[in-house]
C-alpha cells in the first residue's frame, strides 16, 4: 500500500466514499484496502458498552477460521480481546496492531493460546473510531501463519492513510446506529399494525392494505399527516389520502372515534 495513490486507487476511494450510507459500502471498502495490503479475514464490529459485539459485515474464507471461532467470540470470548478492551481511543480514532495494545503477557495466555491460536491468525491491525452514545467502531483485518506478520512498510502506509479510512468507517458505522434505532423504533408500529388489520378484517368486515393499518397506528399514536408521512417516507398528500380512505373504510371521520373504535386492543 504506496503513500501515494494511483488513479484506481482514487476511483475505488471514490466508490466507498459514494457508497459509505448504504449496504455496499463494505465490499467497495474491502476492495480499496484489498487492492494494496494483503490480508486473510476483514470484519466490522460494533463495541458497546455491557453488551456483546455487533458483527456488522464480515469476509472470512472458508479456511480462515474455525467453524465455531465466531460463535465464540460473540459468545463470550470478546471480553478478553484487547481491541475490546482498549479504552483510549482518542476522539478521532486510531490504527492498532494487537501485539501494540494487548497485555505484556498477553502471548502467553489461555486465551491466545487456546482460543486464538487456534484460528491460526498470526497478526491483527485494527482501526478504533468512536461512536455517538460512547459505542466504538472496529475494523479488523488479519493474516493466517501462512502469509506472516505485517510488514513495517505497509503499518507505515496505512499510518499515513488511516484519517480517511477511519472517517469513512465512522459514517458507516453511524449510518448504521441510526438505521438500527429506526428498526428498533418501527418494531412497536409495526405490531400494531398487524392488530388493528386482523381487527379490521375479523371483527367488523373491513380489509385494510398495510399501508392503512400503518396510518391508523400513527394517527391513533397522534401522528399528524404530516408526521406519518415523514415516518413511513411517503408524501404528505399521500398521507392524506391514506388516512382518509382508512376513515371512509371504518365509516368514522375523526381520531377520537378511530380510538373508540379499537380501544379494547390497546
Amino acid at each position: 500500500m504506496p503513500e501515494k495513490l494511483t488513479f484506481d486507487d482514487i476511483q475505488r476511494l471514490r466508490l466507498a466514499m459514494a457508497h459509505a450510507q448504504d449496504d455496499s459500502f463494505f465490499n467497495h471498502f474491502k476492495r480499496l484496502m484489498r487492492c494494496r495490503l494483503r490480508f486473510d479475514t476483514f470484519l466490522i464490529v460494533r463495541f458497546d458498552q455491557g453488551r456483546p459485539p455487533e458483527i456488522l459485515n464480515s469476509w472470512l474464507p472458508h479456511a480462515a477460521l474455525h467453524k465455531d471461532a465466531m460463535s465464540q467470540y460473540v459468545g463470550g470470548a470478546y471480553r478478553l480481546d484487547p481491541f475490546y478492551r482498549y479504552d483510549s481511543v482518542p476522539e478521532g480514532g486510531g490504527l492498532y496492531r494487537l501485539s501494540e495494545i494487548a497485555p505484556d503477557r498477553f502471548f502467553s495466555s489461555a486465551y491466545y493460546l487456546q482460543y486464538y491460536r487456534r484460528t491460526r491468525l498470526c497478526d491483527e491491525v485494527g482501526l478504533l473510531a468512536p461512536l455517538p452514545g460512547g459505542s466504538v467502531a472496529h475494523l479488523s483485518f488479519s493474516r493466517l501463519d501462512k502469509a506472516g506478520p505485517y510488514r513495517r512498510r505497509e503499518l507505515r502506509c496505512l499510518e499515513h492513510h488511516s484519517p480517511v479510512l477511519l472517517e469513512l468507517l465512522q459514517i458507516y458505522c453511524i449510518f448504521r446506529q441510526q438505521r438500527s434505532a429506526r428498526d428498533r423504533r418501527s418494531e412497536e408500529p409495526q405490531q400494531l399494525d398487524r392488530i388493528i388489520g386482523a381487527r379490521a378484517e375479523e371483527s367488523l368486515g373491513v380489509s385494510l392494505t398495510r399501508r392503512e393499518t400503518q396510518i391508523a397506528g400513527l394517527v391513533l399514536q397522534g401522528h399528524s399527516n404530516a408526521s406519518a408521512a415523514l415516518v413511513l417516507g411517503i408524501s404528505h398528500e399521500t398521507s392524506r389520502v391514506h388516512r382518509r380512505n382508512t376513515y371512509r373504510k371504518l365509516n368514522i371521520t375523526s381520531q377520537r372515534e378511530l380510538f373508540a373504535l379499537l380501544r379494547d386492543l390497546l
